[in-house]
């Protein structure tokens, strides 16, 4: 029997001895070992000779069952952030065949990085009525989903009065799981080179609220001396890395946003003002002289139009950080999600792929160009499409009556009548647009039921759009449109009218009105070996891929392909860009990316995102004040009826 199958064997004999046994089989193991390399300097000729080679053997034997005894493989580390998905665990263990495995793989797409072990501090300044508060929770949310790291938000308000700070400085210390170590910003394995296991990394942003009483803590960072105080302290008893993120805001659209949130507080612009002159008394913004150079800052001014950075750019963490507070602003924005029209491969329950439009899905890209005039670019807050048999058509008279101002509007229970997919049309609302039998264009209804009637003569399949709000001033809103690169998405958009339509931007330059970009960066999840097939098709090929999948859904790959965490670290750029806009915004595409985009904008974690269901054929508005409300969803389903089934759904 060769030396490798006696090495084999004699491992495979070993794993199925008592726990107490292998520990004393390790330790003779060991000291053959150690015999092995006080003797690898032997060799004839130019050939090591057997002895020392199964000497060496069992020495990386024993070095298996060293791994075998250490702490037991986990997916996360001691601070709770995950380091590679759990499909990955049965790898990383000692095996007959590999004894001494890679324990750690390389880091992962959307996991955090071995540069979020270390610790880090961002005290937040500025004078009151500034969004603070937005910027620390839109911060502290952007840590953790997009990059999968520990972040918290410390209130100095919850820490005023007697023993106030020594009980803040007491609650970084248990984040960080302080013990006067320093967590190693270039080790995954604290526990492995010499850490404490109890050591934590993360991020920790110290907020001071508007109230004037914080001022009396000294973990306000309001004067130079408390900047300088904190940043000792921080670095010193924490070994922590500290950058100050000042706010700072002087144009007309700061004043607007001061009067909005002293209104949405309850409070009088008079009182806040008065509020914020108190506080300016005790103030002193981040010196530009010099005088803290050394320390590393963060200055918005007016949020995303200006931003001055020092010392910031010298790390992973702050460059990601900077990154992320360069596209924020507080002000309200709306948004709105679309998977693309149903394509041909969802008809054939297939995943992945190119396909274009089916008849329905080009029918609901007409009725997604009607949305995006009157809601999205418009100012309507309500459309609906109604589908009509002809056994309907003929009682449509009784269904609508004329209007003085708006022309022909809907009258009575809509109920029953017609198929709205799942809208609604209520009493009152404006027949604007109508489509004389299935799949062919849209024009605008007759401005009197006489008309509307003859105009639809002895048709068959009828669509008629009611809209709801002003249908009168269209078109003359901002908005922008985003697809993916596919063409099912792309097609989705093709009815849209952003063919060189120019108005006046907010900024008084000339706007292109919804100007398509692609971004690769939206597409569907790429399934590898599996694109293009059915579900029992990957069945009949790897039964074993769905119990995996729902094992670890955020972190399963398919092969040759992505996974959830994948698309987390290629939507980054595009969602911190997202921050920035303001004008309505149309996104269309997929249904495993808008998981994630619905998640991250309605402050979800990653792991509830992929509970989200995003149906074909409806429309998903997101509106943010921007005062601390919580985000605010509108759904709006246009039709036509969707399958029931369209093959996505374990996507």
């Amino acid at each position: 029997m060769s030396t490798a199958s006696s090495l084999r064997k004699l491992w495979k004999s070993v794993c199925q001895q008592p726990s107490t046994r292998q520990t004393r089989l390790f330790h003779e193991l060991r000291r053959v070992a150690g015999a092995a390399g006080d003797r690898s300097g032997r060799r004839r000729g130019n050939c090591w000779d057997a002895d020392t080679l199964s000497l060496a053997a069992v020495g990386g034997l024993a070095a298996g069952l060293c791994l075998m005894h250490a702490s037991p493989v986990q997916c996360d580390d001691a601070g709770g952030n995950r380091l590679y998905p759990k499909d990955l665990e049965q790898l990383l263990k000692p095996t007959e065949s590999n004894p001494t495995p890679v324990t750690v793989p390389p880091p992962f797409p959307g996991l955090a990085m071995q540069q979020w072990s270390q610790r880090h501090v961002a005290p937040i300044l500025g004078l009151p009525m500034r969004g603070k508060s937005h910027i620390s929770r839109e911060l502290k949310r952007y840590i953790e989903f997009f990059h999968g790291a520990r972040a918290e938000i410390f209130d100095v308000n919850q820490y005023l009065g007697p023993g106030g700070d020594e009980r803040l400085f007491a609650d970084l210390e248990s984040f960080f799981g302080a013990n006067g170590q320093c967590a190693d910003p270039y080790s995954f394995d604290q526990k492995d080179r010499g850490g404490d296991p109890a050591t934590k990394g993360g991020f920790a942003i110290i907020l001071c609220n508007d109230s004037l009483e914080s001022v009396h803590s000294m973990w306000s960072a309001h004067t130079k001396q408390h900047r300088k105080w904190m940043a000792k302290k921080l670095e010193s008893d924490l070994q922590a890395e500290v950058c100050f993120i000042q706010i700072s805001v002087d144009n007309a659209k700061g004043d607007k946003y001061i009067a909005d949130l002293a209104a949405y507080r309850g409070k009088t612009l008079e009182s806040s003002r008065s509020t914020i002159e108190e506080y300016q008394d005790h103030y002193v913004p981040i010196q530009m002289d010099g005088s803290e150079k050394e320390t590393p800052f963060i200055h918005l001014m007016n949020y995303n139009e200006t931003m001055v950075v020092n010392k910031m750019m010298r790390t992973f963490v702050g460059s990601q950080v900077c990154h992320f507070l360069a596209n924020l602003h507080p002000y309200q924005h709306e948004l709105y999600l679309s998977r693309h029209g149903e394509s041909e491969f969802n008809v054939e329950k297939r995943i992945g792929g190119d396909s274009g439009l089916s008849a329905r899905g080009t029918e609901y890209a007409r009725r997604l160009a009607e949305f995006a005039h009157y809601v999205v670019c418009g100012h309507a807050t309500n459309l609906v499409c109604v589908t009509l048999l002809p056994d309907d058509v003929k009682k449509l008279r009784l269904m609508l009556r004329q209007d003085k101002t708006q022309g022909v509007v809907a009258h009575g229970d809509w109920t029953n009548f017609g198929d709205a997919s799942g809208g609604k049309v209520l009493q009152g609302m404006a027949l604007k647009r109508l489509q004389v039998g299935y799949g062919t264009e849209f024009q605008n209804a007759p401005a009197s039921l006489e008309e509307a009637m003859k105009s639809l003569g002895s048709s068959g399949v009828v669509t008629l759009v009611f809209v709801e709000g002003d249908a009168a001033s269209v078109a003359d809103v901002p908005g922008r449109l985003w697809t993916s690169s596919l063409r099912r998405t792309i097609d989705t958009a093709q009815f849209i009218n952003s063919k060189g339509t120019t108005i006046p931007g907010p900024d008084g330059k000339s706007f292109q009105q919804m100007r398509g970009c692609q971004f690769r960066n939206m597409d569907e999840v790429y399934a590898g070996e599996y694109d293009g097939l059915t579900e029992e098709e990957i069945r009949e090929r790897a039964p074993e891929v769905s119990s995996a999948r729902k094992a670890d859904k955020l972190g399963f790959r398919y092969p040759r392909g992505e996974s959830y965490y994948d698309i987390i670290a290629r939507l980054e750029p595009v969602m911190s860009h997202l921050e920035r806009i303001e004008q309505p915004i149309l996104l269309i595409s997929h249904q495993a990316v808008l998981r994630l985009m619905y998640g991250w904008l309605t402050h979800k974690s990653r792991e509830e995102a992929l509970d989200t269901v995003v149906p074909q054929h409806e429309v998903v508005k997101i509106s943010f004040d921007g005062l601390g409300g919580l985000p605010v969803e509108t759904r709006y389903p246009l039709g036509p009826t969707k399958l029931v089934d369209d093959g996505q759904g374990n996507l």
